[in-house]
């Protein structure tokens, strides 16, 4: 895996931050673990004195071919990192991740992984320090919570900037431009009103909204295979969802942004955020059957339901006005 447009490091980078992780947990557990020779060799792989064993006679590079040499397949951290980077920027192999991968992300290795070395270097990992390894695993943690309803704690501020890709002054900057606003969600044991990326959260279905008008969102990879046809079809039936909410629950599954459906069905991501959202629209049948075909649903009855519902909607908005 190497990088691609989503992915803002290479795979090469993040094994390396990987493997200087494992030096960190490597210091603590000498430092602060039982009293055994073999506690290093068992943890590392090798022998952990070939780090420390300097000789001036040594060719250049000794050390790096010595830190090359340590197997980082046989640690967990290592098959937790490869799955949560290709979900992480949706590259080959992003269907690997699972929830077991997700829960020991986001209940151990964030907030349970050494912070840094016996002399105080910063880990990898720091919750203090902005390194790649740790922005990469925050960002499969946001990625899952956006695309699982079940996780649906809402997305911090810190969440949709990984997501997006854009600084934080500039994601805040957008929500409030954009009419966005954030809900601020009291942590546990905590009584009073807080205000920080942490607790300040935008609800999943809004996250989503917002996301797919950035350039830099990459949304969810999804094979369309008949599972997921049958999937879409099922879920713009549902008796228990307005059309507007069946299809922006549709277009979630499909994987597609607003501009990627506006550019492939020949219309504006306006059009199609105001339909998707329930506000009045235009109704543009040729549009309409584009985004049948582009959903791989039956043509007639999906413009016959769109027509309808966007005729509703305009007539609600009448009687609001003349009322």
């Amino acid at each position: 895996m190497n990088r691609s447009n989503s992915a803002p490091y290479t795979w090469e980078e993040i094994e390396d931050q990987v493997r200087k992780a494992i030096l960190c947990q490597l210091s603590i557990l000498r430092l602060f673990g039982p009293s055994s020779e073999k506690l290093g060799e068992l943890y590392l792989g090798i022998d952990p004195d070939l780090l420390d064993n300097y000789d001036p006679d040594r060719k250049a590079g000794w050390l790096e071919e010595v830190l090359q040499s340590i197997p980082l397949h046989r640690h967990y951290l290592h098959r937790l990192a490869r799955n949560a980077f290709a979900y992480a920027y949706q590259l080959d192999g992003c269907e690997a991740a699972n929830y077991e991968d997700y829960h020991c992300v986001e209940c151990a290795l964030v907030g349970g992984f050494p912070q840094s070395d016996e002399d105080g270097e910063p880990s990898p990992l720091s919750s203090i320090n902005d390194f790649p390894l740790r922005r990469m695993f925050e960002t499969f943690i946001a990625r899952w919570d956006l695309y699982n309803e079940e996780y649906d704690w809402g997305l911090s501020v810190r969440a949709l900037s990984l997501l997006s890709n854009m600084t934080i002054p500039a994601v805040r900057t957008s929500l409030s431009k954009e009419g966005f606003k954030l809900d601020v969600v009291a942590a546990q044991g905590d009584t009073g009103r807080r205000d920080d990326d942490k607790s300040a959260k935008l609800s999943c279905a809004e996250a989503l909204r917002w996301l797919s008008r950035r350039r830099g969102f990459v949304p969810n990879r999804v094979a369309m295979k008949d599972s997921s046809d049958i999937a879409i079809t099922d879920i713009l039936a549902s008796p228990d969802l307005t059309f507007d909410q069946a299809l922006q629950k549709a277009v979630v599954a499909s994987g597609k942004n607003a501009d990627v459906l506006a550019s492939s069905i020949g219309t504006s991501p306006a059009w199609i955020e105001s339909v998707v959202t329930g506000a009045v629209a235009n109704i543009d049948v040729v549009a309409l059957r584009n985004l049948a075909r582009e959903l791989r649903v039956s043509e007639p009855d999906f413009v016959a339901k769109a027509v309808r519902h966007l005729i509703s909607v305009e007539l609600a908005q009448n009687r609001q006005i003349t009322d």
